[in-house]
């Protein structure tokens, strides 16, 4: 297995993203807290290193860096497989089943294929409970709690509570649209309204995994609302289409039953503009003191996720992230940044960089001597008017950042390289993506490197960048390269995990 360039792609159990023990796995579900613990879901095929019959594979971690592996939590049965879905606390056994104490639910899609034709399948929504903060869980007696419809593709259950309304809300992914369902005891569910028709982005393929929760806007004008509503839509890879599966949100309101978007109907917002980040889950039930809203990825994309370099394993996690909304001059927008635990942990080492502020000519600058495989790192750079610069984050010959001012803007050129000898893969792995920043010269970075991945923030995380990497991960120096001009280190950090 060769790459480009003769560069190995191989696999490595990554230090701080989340794996399965062995088999696949892909997305992240029923992501809850409870009891002091953060609840990792996942889809899991326990039996092979490629999609097979989706089982619900179970972690737990108190810090988010460090993760249990538990039993596994949903197993499939003469009902049908076990897919994506969402947990949340009882808290005051609405649903009857916890003897009136707290419990953990589970809402999942029950996937049945028939027996002659695995194209042909019909897909509910199910329950299971846990009374032992999810060691053991218990298919609901009157599953489904809602039937199929008639039609494919209804599935990925997102349940939330609505305060305003006193009433329990599920997100539900069905066909192109997203379903919005209402209850007052979480076991009956009727459908209050539809969104999605001509909103946004939609491929050959199916909108999945849906998300809603509120947030506040940093810098909201004093006339507007300080809230706003995310609706965030997976959309799965059409046959034609080259990019693949990716994520995108809308920011709007949400009055119970109906969530209104915005922005203009056409307008897509997506998450990542990288290639690898798919089925975001946000935790439900974090403690109120907490204040934040954690969410998480699977690390992979439909068009090339079974063939992408395996050992034992297949599948990975982004790094837990928190959430905020911005007002910038287009709109309120999103912001990501690496959620706290991350540079909490105790291997933390700083590592001496460059003397900044620095003024950089052309030529090639070392700013970190010694790296690291896995690795957390921050800039804050000023490039001059006719500047060109690249930036070596140690992923090798298989990955390039190139920045460019042209007196006005910022302009970004990022290429991914990467062969293993599968044509699905050959094909659809090599990324490239221009984008113009509107930052004038001024931009700040900020990555996380693991084996198996890259990470990126610009511009404070209102731009993100998530790729799977399988560069040699040998320690490389963090390099910047001024091709023309001169750029200006105003701030770096460097930290290896």
């Amino acid at each position: 297995m060769t790459a480009t360039n003769a560069e190995p792609l191989r696999a490595q159990r990554p230090v701080l993203h989340f794996t399965p023990p062995e088999g696949w796995m892909n997305d992240p579900n029923g992501l809850v807290c409870f009891a002091g613990e953060y609840h990792l879901f996942y889809q899991y095929y326990p039996h092979d290193r490629v999609w097979g019959p989706m089982h619900w594979g179970h972690a737990v971690s108190r810090d988010l860096v460090h993760w249990e592996h538990l039993p596994l939590a949903l197993i499939p049965d003469e009902a049908g497989m076990c897919f994506s879905g969402s947990a949340i606390v009882d808290w005051h056994d609405t649903s009857g089943l916890f003897g009136g104490r707290p419990g953990l639910l589970a809402f999942y899609t029950v996937h049945r294929q028939a027996e002659d034709d695995p194209a042909d399948y019909v897909q509910e929504q199910c329950l299971a409970y846990s009374q032992d903060r999810g060691r053991s869980w218990q298919k609901y007696a009157g599953n489904p709690v809602i039937a199929s419809p008639g039609f494919k593709d209804f599935r990925d259950p997102k349940v939330i509570w609505h305060a305003p309304s006193r009433r329990w809300v599920m997100a539900l992914a069905c066909g192109q649209a997203i379903q919005l369902h209402v209850s007052d005891d979480l076991l009956s569910w009727r459908l209050a309204s539809t969104f999605g028709e001509g909103q946004g982005a939609h491929t050959d393929g199916p909108w999945e995994c849906p998300d809603l929760f509120e947030l506040p806007v940093e810098g909201a004008a004093e006339d507007a609302p300080a809230t706003r509503w995310v609706l965030v839509v997976g959309v799965c890879a059409g046959e034609q289409d080259d990019f693949g599966s990716f994520t995108q949100y809308f920011v709007g309101d949400f009055d119970g039953e109906r969530f209104h978007n915005e922005n203009p109907a056409e307008r897509v917002l997506l998450m990542d503009e990288g290639r690898d980040f798919y089925a975001v889950q946000s935790w439900s039930d974090l403690p109120a003191e907490d204040g934040r809203r954690l969410a998480i990825a699977w690390l992979n994309n439909w068009l090339y996720a079974n063939q992408i370099p395996e050992s034992g394993w297949r599948g990975a996690m982004s790094f837990p992230r928190e959430l905020s909304l911005v007002g910038t001059p287009e709109g309120i927008r999103m912001r990501q940044t690496f959620a706290v635990e991350l540079l909490g942990s105790s291997e933390r080492r700083s590592v001496p960089v460059a003397t900044v502020p620095s003024e950089f000519g052309p030529g090639e600058h070392r700013l970190v001597e010694a790296g690291s495989a896995t690795a957390h790192g921050r800039l804050a750079l000023e490039l001059r008017p006719d500047t060109v610069i690249a930036l070596d984050l140690q992923q090798g010959r298989q990955f390039s950042l190139r920045l460019s001012h042209d007196g006005a803007r910022l302009h970004l050129e990022h290429r991914r390289d990467g062969r293993n000898g599968d044509a699905a893969f050959d094909r659809h792995y090599p990324h490239r993506l221009g984008r113009e920043l509107p930052t004038g010269g001024a931009v700040t970075l900020e990555w996380l490197i693991d084996h198996g991945s890259l990470e990126l923030f610009l511009d404070g995380g209102r731009l993100s960048l998530t790729h799977l990497s399988f560069a040699d991960p040998d320690q490389r120096p963090v390099v910047l390269r001024v091709e023309a001009g001169a750029c200006r280190v105003i701030d770096a950090r460097y930290h290896r995990l």
